[in-house]
């Protein structure tokens, strides 16, 4: 039995298969992958890991188990889904994952799911000769009774579709692969789910921003299983309220921070401008975050100087930014086209850049997300089940106009961003309003 010392979640304990999970070096990677990527330059504080926020996952998992009165057996597997939910991060987590897969490497829920199933590897060259007695993932769970499939369906969730699996043939159809209900799975993923509840509280922690702060213990407590879904008493309402609210203030201040938006896309453009100069796309999701940056650092001047310019802080600029209502559909039509074609973005940067008297690469164009010139991501996902205390079941939006004031909140005030080196802000803006806005 190991005993955790957790920032966020206190003393708790891990034994079984999870204690035998946490000797993998699936695992132990994840400690040296940050939670927030380059969030640290602009939240001093913000160095926590995927690995601590996966055991608090995985410990969050275990107290929502029990407040619906899950068996022994599904608890277990529903705390291994968490521990293991976050096993296919590479580098910088989310920051350079788009790149690496359409380079020809694989989206993190794939890699997570070949993990699992043992029909992926995560150690390079010949790391493995320091695990000579190395058990796979998929080895240990048999070993506790636990399906590796049904791990796996739990966390790729019960709307399974939509992202490109380049490692497994998923067939039939399979959204859950053993229960009657989606329950546990909604214990994964969800509008109330063990991830978001631990990565708020973390974040908000570790980056000093309150918003994240949630009343996590009582919501739990008031949760019930109610027809394959989660639901939650109407005792919890003000809870899951503040929940919501703290979901949609840290897309604000932290995730969608201008700021934390240029480091990473600094960090992702000279990946993007080395390709050819870097080790493939596998070799590099196989890496861990300081295992990048000397890569980059041997792979040519301008990986260099972005690498230099994030050691010392020293950031590009955004010379201009807009606001989705401020721009006419055919310019939202043109940003949804550029943010899905990377070969046409580069040549417009680069078409600004030279006009701007500027080498390759010191102009970008970014789009957060595309969902935020659609809609708005997971701000949507805010509907759940409220059990009244007449016994009746009610939808959240039907207890409380907060619902749709989240549902319709912009996370990011900003669409777009065209970024520069310090200096150059009104020539690359002017040349921005030409090139990309008329």
């Amino acid at each position: 039995m190991k005993v955790i010392n957790d920032a966020i979640h206190g003393q708790f304990r891990i034994d079984g298969v999870r204690e035998e999970l946490l000797k993998t070096p699936e695992m132990n990677k994840l400690s040296h992958i940050k939670q927030l990527g380059l969030a640290h330059l602009v939240f001093p504080g913000a160095h926590h890991t995927r690995f601590e926020h996966s055991l608090g996952v995985s410990h969050i998992a275990g107290l929502m188990a029990e407040s619906i009165s899950l068996n022994e057996h599904d608890k277990s597997t529903v705390q291994v889904a968490g521990m293991l939910h976050d096993v296919g991060h590479g580098p910088y987590s989310h920051t350079l994952e788009h790149i690496l897969h359409e380079r020809g490497g694989l989206d993190h829920m794939s890699i997570t799911e070949g993990i699992i199933l043992g029909e992926y590897d995560i150690l390079r060259n010949d790391e493995g000769k320091y695990f000579s007695n190395r058990r796979s993932i998929p080895e240990i769970l048999e070993s506790f009774d636990i399906e590796p499939k049904e791990v796996a369906g739990l966390i790729r969730g019960p709307d399974a579709g939509g992202t490109e699996r380049n490692l497994l043939e998923w067939v039939e159809g399979k959204q859950n692969f053993v229960y009657q209900d989606d329950t546990l799975s909604h214990l994964i993923h969800g509008p109330v789910d063990c991830d978001q509840m631990d990565y708020l509280l973390r974040d908000s922690h570790f980056t000093g921003v309150k918003h994240g702060i949630i009343d996590h213990h009582r919501l739990i407590e008031c949760l019930e299983r109610h027809g394959g879904d989660v639901a939650v008493e109407e005792g919890g309402l003000p809870a899951l309220e503040g929940m919501m609210m703290a979901r949609g203030l840290m897309y604000s201040a932290v995730y969608f921070h201008r700021v934390t938006r240029i480091t990473e896309i600094m960090l992702s453009r000279a990946v993007e401008r080395s390709v050819d100069d870097l080790p493939d796309s596998i070799d590099l999701q196989k890496r861990v975050d300081s295992e990048i940056w000397g890569a980059l650092y041997d792979s040519g001047k301008f990986a260099r100087d972005m690498i230099r310019r994030l050691k010392y802080r020293q950031l590009m600029k955004i010379s201009t930014s807009r606001r989705k209502q401020d721009l006419p559909e055919e310019i939202i039509g043109k940003l949804i086209h550029l943010a899905s074609n990377s070969s046409e973005r580069i040549e417009l940067e680069d078409e600004i850049a030279k006009r701007a008297g500027l080498d390759k690469g010191y102009v970008a164009i970014d789009v957060p997300s595309v969902k935020l010139l659609l809609s708005e991501p997971r701000m949507s996902q805010v509907d759940i089940r409220i059990i009244g205390d007449d016994g009746k079941t009610r939808w959240f939006k039907d207890h409380t106009p907060i619902a749709e004031a989240l549902r319709k909140r912009q996370v990011s005030q900003e669409v777009v961003y065209v970024m520069t080196l310090p200096g150059y802000e009104k020539i690359v803006s002017r040349l921005a309003d030409e090139h990309i806005f008329s």
